[in-house]
């Protein structure tokens, strides 16, 4: 078997990473939503979780979702983002505005129907996004040079299989309530 690179395994978690996050927001929200936490309550909700865009913009992490999410949908409706990112259009419009108004997103209604829109990433939020990738690669490939080969294995295997659990957890009340 063929040694990987550590900046292979490195892209490989920065792959994962956004729907484990989307994963684990959704379940997280979930539970929330049902009135069910750990501890019992919630000190800090994880929509404030703050990660530094670049260009001292800093984005919450459905911010950073959404627009790791319109990069992998390309155009796409408001609603098609509010399916994919398992929160109510109204919120997803909210959010979008404020993508709109920090640069990262551009918006298009069509004449024929108003109410329709489109959104896609600007070259800001490219930019942005692979800003965010290239320090998470870092990020990653510092983290695999401190392990073993053996080591490296189970860590992105770990990320493999928390990828699978958490895509499962984030479909758990959807299942429970049929």
């Amino acid at each position: 078997m063929a040694k990987k690179s550590v900046t292979a395994r490195a892209e490989r978690i920065v792959r994962l990473l956004p729907g484990i996050m989307r994963s684990i927001a959704r379940w997280h929200n979930n539970r929330m939503i049902m009135g069910i936490t750990e501890s019992g309550r919630m000190d800090r909700p994880v929509g404030d979780v703050k990660i530094q865009g670049g260009k001292g913009l800093k984005l919450t992490l459905n911010q950073y979702q959404a627009l790791v999410t319109i990069r992998e949908l390309g155009e796409c409706s408001v609603n098609d983002l509010a399916d994919k990112l398992g929160i109510a259009q109204s919120t997803t419009s909210q959010l979008v505005d404020r993508l709109v108004k920090s640069g990262c997103v551009s918006r298009e209604t069509f004449a024929d129907d108003r109410r329709r829109m489109v959104v896609a990433l600007s070259k800001s939020g490219e930019q942005m996004i692979e800003r965010r990738k290239q320090s998470l690669l870092k990020a990653y490939a510092h983290i695999l040079l401190m392990l073993d080969e053996n080591d490296q294995n189970m860590l992105e295997e770990a990320f493999e299989k928390f990828y699978r659990i958490a895509a499962k957890l984030s479909l758990w009340p959807k299942k429970r309530r049929h």
